[in-house]
């Protein structure tokens, strides 16, 4: 389907939901009051700008503002704590990354992925592909194993966050092609992209902070790290094409905390959905070089609990091979 029309089907959906869920919204009596969205990231960034738009969108079919509160800090286990506190009326929400299926094997922390929160509604994922510079040697996947193999622990690359889930598929990657390389940490997506263009670094997992860079041709992607390929380049292959059974799962969605109301779970994810979904929410998500990726409250649980499993055997497999930090 072309890009143009998928867009306006789905602004087109969205529209025609929008006068229903105004109306579901209002019968219910809730909410009454602005509603806080208690997120992980810091103001200003790719992340925020997206969940600003969203929230907003939401906002307009609930009937009252939704206003962010941002409390970056300790891998998302800031946000995701100050959640397990809050009553359970809906007027406090929280935005779950990735992060919090992972936290729970490398630290203690007030919550179980499992029990602790009321899943609304997962939202989008990071589309990360293996960023290098413009003039780089390499023009695959296949090309920088062929050359990390002739000169292993030469190549370096660069990934967000020691126990972020790009280092980590980087090291599982690397692993399943059977090479050495340096995995060199940074903070954060902006830093690495720097260390790219400066050469600090030779390649990197990068979401849509490369898409600028690679639309100036300044850089490139080798492979993409998602599940499937991507509309903006479908021309590239996923590493899973390329014989390496890894992708980067990194999504991100609405939760409250336990014990909400099944009736007003399904009334925000509803709003949730339809902004997601609406012209404003697919805009910047184009922008950011990503995908909506709505899962409703019963799968967004069963894809927590999925999670919290798969993240048991990886944080094992990192620390039988020295790579738990």
């Amino acid at each position: 389907m072309d890009k143009r029309i998928f867009l306006q089907s789905l602004g087109a959906l969205a529209a025609a939901s929008w006068t229903s869920s105004w109306a579901q919204a209002s019968n219910s009596g809730f909410p009454q009051k602005p509603i806080t969205l208690i997120q992980p990231y810091a103001p200003g960034g790719p992340t925020d700008q997206h969940l600003r738009v969203v929230a907003e969108e939401a906002g307009k079919i609930l009937g009252q503002p939704i206003v962010l509160d941002s409390r970056p800090g300790a891998n998302g286990v800031t946000a995701a704590a100050a959640l397990t506190r809050a009553a359970p009326d809906g007027y406090t929400l929280g935005v779950l990354p990735a992060s919090v299926y992972r936290e729970p094997y490398i630290n203690k922390v007030p919550f179980d992925p499992t029990s602790s929160f009321s899943y609304i509604a997962l939202l989008s994922d990071y589309s990360f592909g293996l960023a290098v510079r413009e003039d780089a040697p390499w023009k695959t996947w296949a090309d920088l194993v062929a050359d990390a193999k002739k000169r292993p622990g030469v190549i370096n690359i660069g990934a967000t966050g020691a126990m972020g889930t790009p280092r980590i598929v980087m090291e599982e990657a690397l692993a399943a092609a059977g090479v050495k390389a340096n995995v060199v940490t940074y903070k954060g997506d902006a830093d690495v992209a720097t260390a790219i263009l400066g050469g600090h670094i030779d390649a990197a997992p990068l979401s849509g902070v490369a898409v600028p860079h690679i639309e100036a041709k300044k850089m490139r992607y080798l492979v993409m790290l998602t599940a499937q390929r991507i509309r903006r380049f479908p021309q590239l292959q996923t590493l899973q094409e390329a014989g390496i059974p890894h992708y980067i799962d990194s999504p991100y969605g609405v939760a409250g905390p336990k014990g909400m109301d099944a009736a007003r779970v399904m009334q925000i994810s509803t709003a949730f959905h339809q902004a997601l979904l609406s012209p404003a929410g697919m805009r910047v998500l184009q922008q950011l070089n990503q995908e909506p990726n709505y899962k409703a409250p019963a799968d967004y649980q069963a894809y927590a609990n999925a999670a919290f499993a798969r993240e048991k055997a990886r944080m094992a497999w990192m620390r039988d091979n020295g790579l738990l930090q």
